[in-house]
């Protein structure tokens, strides 16, 4: 039964970045209200800004519906609206925690953040369970998911209705095994103008990352900022350095220079600053001191 008039508190897990909230529910003899999610209370409890831009529900007719194991490629705020499930998390991101598992159960008065690349999956314990959740991003059919089976052996996940005798789809029931799972790599960092000089340079200095990602005029080109926005999925990555630059001085004191420097140096980096700013990439951009003065009067 849900339990009334709890603070806001958070509990993290052993998983990295997966963190349970109590939500305070207040109810009386009509039903029940809870702030589901509350920006400024919810940061300030240690909940990350992560912007969610869509809202889904997932109803469940029957108690032992089981969904999962899901990774994607964005954040999730998970919670009940009606019902009650249980939870099980499966971290599939590359590194030591790679098959770490949690579980818990959510009620209205409980909810947990999943941070993207840990496989989410659930159990309804009660019929007519509203599952909820937030996210910072859209699907794309060209972002990278990951799956894991929900009999995996190894996790050994103890579920409450035994999966044969679950509610499962046949497309979860055929998900591979976590030895088959290739672990979700971390955000990348894509370095822009990688044929000038400065990009020369951090090629050979970064050249054998397997997480830095290159691109030329002939990839991204700058001279263009409204192709910007559509040239990547953005959320793929967490930093963009920018070393391009039009560098011709000569050309920039000519009309069509001129035009093409400030769409470059300018017009550009506006527009890497709004793609950083709506996907939370932190921008590196690289200058110099040197000024084009004009000698048009």
């Amino acid at each position: 039964m849900t339990q009334f008039g709890k603070p806001l508190t958070r509990t993290d897990t052993p998983i990295p970045g997966l963190v349970v909230f109590d939500l305070p529910v207040h109810g009386d003899s009509r039903g029940w209200f809870k702030e589901n999610w509350q920006r400024e209370k919810m940061t300030e409890a240690g909940l990350p800004d992560f912007g969610p831009v869509q809202n889904n529900v997932s109803f469940n007719d029957k108690a032992g519906t089981t969904r999962g194991i899901h990774a994607e490629p964005w954040d999730k705020f998970v919670s009940v609206a009606t019902g009650r499930i249980f939870g099980a998390w499966v971290d599939l991101r590359e590194g030591p925690t790679f098959g770490a598992v949690f579980t818990t159960e959510i009620d209205r008065s409980k909810a947990i953040f999943v941070p993207s690349g840990v496989g989410n999956s659930y159990q309804t314990l009660e019929p007519d369970t509203a599952y909820t959740y937030l996210v910072n991003d859209h699907w794309s059919p060209t972002a990278e998911y990951a799956f894991l089976n929900l009999a995996d052996e190894t996790i050994a996940i103890s579920w409450p209705v035994p999966l044969e005798e679950a509610e499962l789809s046949e497309k979860d029931k055929n998900h591979p095994r976590l030895a088959e799972v290739t672990p979700i790599p971390p955000k990348k960092t894509l370095v822009l103008g990688a044929n000038g000089q400065l990009g020369r340079a951090l090629r050979d200095l970064w050249g054998n990352r397997t997480d830095v990602e290159f691109a030329t005029r002939a990839n991204i080109d700058l001279s263009d900022p409204n192709s910007l926005p559509g040239a990547r999925r953005w959320r793929d990555y967490d930093t963009i350095v920018n070393a391009a630059a039009y560098t011709a001085v000569d050309k920039a004191e000519t009309p069509e220079g001129r035009t093409a420097a400030w769409a470059i140096n300018a017009t550009a980096v506006a527009a890497l600053a709004r793609i950083a700013t709506d996907n939370n990439i932190t921008l590196v951009h690289i200058s110099s001191d040197y000024v084009y003065v004009s000698r048009v009067k």
